[in-house]
């Protein structure tokens, strides 16, 4: 079973002699580094729920991210507050807890590619269009590579992003502490071995990391202690507090998009409300309160209600966290789980279904599949050059220039198309969408 102390990290990834600043710990230096990053403020044009969305008052992938990390501050302090007590280190308090799990939330998102969700199932579906053909691949692409594609993840992409191209490219990245950064990984195992059986652990749902930065993710979990599990190669346990980040985001999606279905005018008032009431206990309202501040008024009180009783089931099952032996969300232990689902499938058949997020996710997809089209000349063009890049002429070398000529270095197919995949899950909506008209030459 790992301990505390060694979960807690502050070695950072590739900078294992960086030192320390008066005044902040590590893990308020790895917030600032997010903050800043040219990742996290695009989030601010990406999409959440609401593709292109007019009214400002709908959620972005930016704040919901902060929401987010808020939520899991609260979560982390609350817990690590009684977890360090029984410690008696004094480098180690609640806050300590708070600013690691409140970082990683924050970096949740940064991953995600444009359009929400349906982006990130547009990339992994172009690559598996050609699956059995050697069109996008080649013949050279190890399976575990052609995985990382075909099933693309934004939070592994996310895991790229942090570690190897924000700030100092190839070099660990933004460079955060381990700690962080194993918090932050809702999945730690890569594609070796895809699918992971529905039935079995919670955190091999999904990919955590691409093969490219599978290395990294081992030089993490080795210096945390990461449990390994046996079903697979490069396949671990998660870290504890990964378990509170999930739930800051379970409490906030589910929630809030009641909140914004409401103002956007899918849901009535009186099924906002009634979806929100079993999880706001005692809320006392003022005289002639607003329908949008009513609602209002819930949502904050269900979200406190849940902190409440997440924090809790963590520590009800704090040994089974540590041991990796604990394999389901942190909601479901609550008294809040039929409530939170009900909340999740309101939202799911009122906002998610609806006929002008349907249209926009359909534009999206042709969108991000057409951008991958005009890349795959451009890939074959560079592998027949030996990779030199400088060599490319004609429409190749335009599109390699409208990418910032990101192809330098890169030695295989594989390399290539994670460049194009950077490209492309990096954009904003309108950013896509814009370059899209321009390079099919519809708008100019």
């Amino acid at each position: 079973m790992v301990d505390w102390e060694t979960l807690l990290g502050k070695e950072r990834l590739h900078r294992p002699n960086a030192g320390s600043q008066p005044g902040r710990t590590p893990f308020q230096q790895d917030l600032d580094r997010i903050v800043f990053s040219a990742a996290f403020r695009r989030l601010a044009h990406k999409t959440q729920v609401h593709p292109l969305s007019d009214n400002d008052h709908v959620h972005t992938r930016l704040t919901h991210s902060i929401e987010v990390a808020s939520v899991g501050r609260s979560l982390g302090t609350i817990v690590g507050s009684t977890i360090a007590d029984r410690l008696c280190n004094p480098h180690i308090t609640g806050d300590t807890f708070g600013d690691i799990v409140q970082a990683a939330c924050l970096a949740h998102d940064i991953g995600n590619p444009p359009f929400g969700h349906s982006g990130e199932d547009s990339i992994g579906s172009w690559f598996h269009s050609e699956e059995n053909g050697s069109a996008i691949f080649g013949s050279g692409m190890k399976e575990v590579e052609k995985n990382d594609l075909k099933y693309f993840e934004g939070n592994a992409q996310g895991f790229r992003i942090l570690t190897q191209l924000e700030n100092n490219p190839w070099s660990g990245g933004l460079q955060l502490t381990h700690a962080v950064l194993g918090t932050f990984t809702k999945y730690p195992r890569s594609s070796a071995v895809q699918p992971i059986p529905n039935n079995s652990y919670l955190g091999g749902k999904k990919i955590g990391f691409f093969e490219a930065e599978r290395d990294n993710f081992e030089i993490i979990a080795w210096s945390l202690g990461l449990v390994k599990r046996s079903e697979a190669p490069y396949y671990w346990c998660r870290h504890p507090l990964a378990f509170l980040v999930e739930a800051a985001d379970d409490i906030c999606y589910a929630i809030i998009d009641i909140e914004d279905g409401f103002a956007l005018g899918y849901l009535t008032f009186e099924e906002a409300r009634d979806v929100l009431v079993p999880m706001a206990r005692g809320v006392n309202r003022r005289p002639n309160m607003e329908k949008h501040e009513i609602i209002g008024k819930l949502r904050a009180v269900a979200i406190g209600e849940l902190v409440d009783t997440v924090s809790k089931a963590f520590l009800q099952n704090e040994r089974a966290l540590l041991e990796g032996s604990y394999s389901k969300e942190l909601i479901a232990d609550t008294p809040y789980r039929k409530d939170l689902e009900r909340a999740k499938t309101v939202a799911r058949e009122k906002i998610f279904w609806s006929e002008r997020k349907t249209k926009i996710e359909i534009a999206g997809s042709e969108i991000i599949s057409g951008l991958l089209n005009l890349y795959l000349p451009v890939v074959d063009s560079i592998e027949h050059l030996g990779w030199d890049v400088k060599g490319l002429s004609g429409q190749p070398q335009m599109l390699a220039r409208v990418m910032s000529n990101r192809f330098g270095g890169v030695t295989s197919r594989y390399e290539a198309w994670l460049r194009v995949t950077d490209f492309v899950s990096g954009m904003t909506d309108r950013f896509a969408l814009d370059l899209y008209r321009k390079l099919k030459g519809i708008a100019i």
